[in-house]
């Protein structure tokens, strides 16, 4: 069952959305007016789902709702906000799993929440997918320079190089990307 917080500076539509959302047999975590609103009072809500009015007025509420998405890596989903695309995109861009820019019935907000906890389950991968990647390529470039080093400095073929290295690594239990980055060291220091 997840648990939502909502964050509604309108008492009256807030108390609706929370009556809702029982009622389709969710948790409110609580509910908070935009003045409430930190980092230490969003997480001890510790809710799976951040609902926010966007019409907060004198906020700058796209800032505060890309810090939240991004933070503490939870889905937001926005009520009310513009029909504009230009504010939809701002909106995307900041980490807004859902926008809904019409008025929406009490029904609705379990199907509201659900395609936005998948959206933001699938950015979360394919982001730690991206990570993986740039951090597997930056491994390998490390790799790559070290092992040029040694074929340069001790007169290694590629694979006697990355051998040395593979077998240091493990005598060492370190990663070869460890091992890479003492050797450029190594050899940054001695051509000083």
């Amino acid at each position: 069952m997840k648990r939502i917080l909502i964050i509604d500076d309108a008492r009256d539509r807030a108390a609706w959305l929370k009556a809702s959302l029982e009622l389709a047999e969710y948790v409110v975590a609580g509910v908070l007016s935009w003045e409430q609103v930190d980092e230490r009072s969003i997480q001890s809500a510790s809710a799976d789902v951040i609902i926010v009015d966007a019409n907060a007025p004198g906020r700058d509420t796209l800032e505060q709702i890309s810090l939240m998405s991004r933070t503490l890596e939870k889905p937001v989903v926005v009520l009310g906000g513009q029909k504009d695309s230009q504010s939809i995109q701002a909106a995307m861009r900041a980490g807004v799993s859902a926008y809904v820019s019409h008025e929406v019935e009490g029904e609705d907000m379990s199907g509201i929440i659900q395609v936005a906890a998948a959206r933001f389950a699938e950015h979360k991968r394919l982001r730690d997918e991206l990570k993986e990647a740039k951090s597997q390529l930056h491994e390998r470039k490390l790799v790559d320079k070290a092992k040029n080093i040694l074929m340069q400095s001790r007169g290694f073929d590629e694979a006697e190089a990355y051998r040395r290295m593979r077998s240091m690594a493990m005598k060492k239990g370190k990663r070869m990307a460890e091992i890479a980055e003492a050797i450029i060291l190594s050899d940054e220091l001695g051509g000083e």
